[in-house]
């Protein structure tokens, strides 16, 4: 009995055994195969950040090198080499010898320069003529001594007689300065003078199509104006007018302008004028809404020439 129990517990233990020993190899075995994808992905991480340096290296590099910023540091730091040129000639020397024709027998034929022969025609004598001029006497300058008291003078030369004998001699006259008239202007034609204007009384005349202004002291023309007139939208009225204010500045506004401060003013019809312009220089042209359009200073000028009441007679 204790002897089959014994044997009974001996095979009990050997096959409790060999039903553990299948699970140890089991549990080693997928020990052993879960290790290896950890050992694999720790050897591909080095390989891969390795890579992602090198093409972060290049690209900085290759920007470094497409950089102006860079090109201009190492230009500056090695500047360009400029070769000087050799001393000397050049260029070298060299003969080349000119090819010569050889005929089939094998001489040299030498080469010929053609000859031009130019025939010229017998030369003929072309007979001299002496011919003796007498020696004439040169004519001298004589000159009158004007005194200190005299006025300055101009000298005036007189022209030689090419008829008169050698002996004559030029002569030089002492002509006095002669006060030059002052120039005083006459009336334009066709411009009667206004009636009622009296003798040596200040108005003026406007012609529309000369674009011009005549001032007139009686039936003396004393200044002619350039202006400019009214256009074909707003022409210049037509007539006969008097200076009713003058004003020496004022604003002036209209439809589409205002002009502030438009100096030398004389309005003749209601807001029609003659005054100074600041903002064109095109006179002799119509430029304006319908007043007379003068320079400042010719319009300064005719502000002081006129006075309340004076003519303006417009016209074409």
């Amino acid at each position: 009995m204790n002897n089959r129990l014994a044997k009974l517990q001996e095979s009990a233990s050997h096959s409790h055994m060999g039903e553990t020993a299948p699970q140890g190899r089991v549990n080693s075995q997928n020990s052993h195969q879960t290790k290896n994808p950890k050992k694999k992905r720790n050897f591909l991480l080095p390989i891969i950040l390795i890579v992602m340096g090198c093409g972060v290296f290049l690209f900085a590099a290759w920007s470094a090198v497409r950089s102006p910023v860079l090109a201009s540091i190492i230009n500056r730091a090695y500047p360009p080499q400029v070769q000087q040129p050799a001393s000397g000639q050049p260029f070298a020397q060299v003969y080349i010898a000119k090819p010569t024709y050889t005929p089939a027998s094998g001489q040299p034929v030498a080469q010929v320069q053609p000859t031009v022969t130019v025939t010229l025609p017998p030369a003929t004598e072309v007979p001299t003529q002496v011919v003796l001029i007498p020696p004439t006497d040169i004519p001298t300058l004589e000159a009158a001594v004007v005194p200190e008291t005299q006025p300055t003078a101009t000298l005036e030369q007189v022209a030689v007689d090419p008829n008169a004998p050698a002996e004559g001699v030029a002569e030089a006259v002492i002509v006095p300065d002669t006060p030059t008239p002052e120039f005083v202007p006459t009336a334009v034609a066709n411009v009667p003078q206004p009636s009622g204007v009296g003798n040596g009384e200040h108005w003026f005349d406007v012609d529309l199509s000369d674009q011009r202004m005549y001032a007139y002291e009686g039936d003396t023309l004393v200044r002619t104006f350039v202006v400019s007139t009214g256009t074909w939208q707003t022409p210049t009225v037509v007539g006969r007018f008097k200076v009713w204010i003058k004003l020496r500045s004022a604003p002036m506004s209209g439809p589409g302008y205002y002009l502030p401060d438009v100096p030398y003013i004389m309005y003749f019809h209601g807001d029609y004028g003659i005054h100074g312009t600041y903002w064109h220089n095109n006179f002799g042209v119509p430029m304006s809404h319908g007043c007379v359009n003068l320079s400042i200073p010719d319009a300064e000028w005719a502000y002081n020439f006129a006075v309340v009441g004076t003519v303006v007679n417009v016209h074409y």
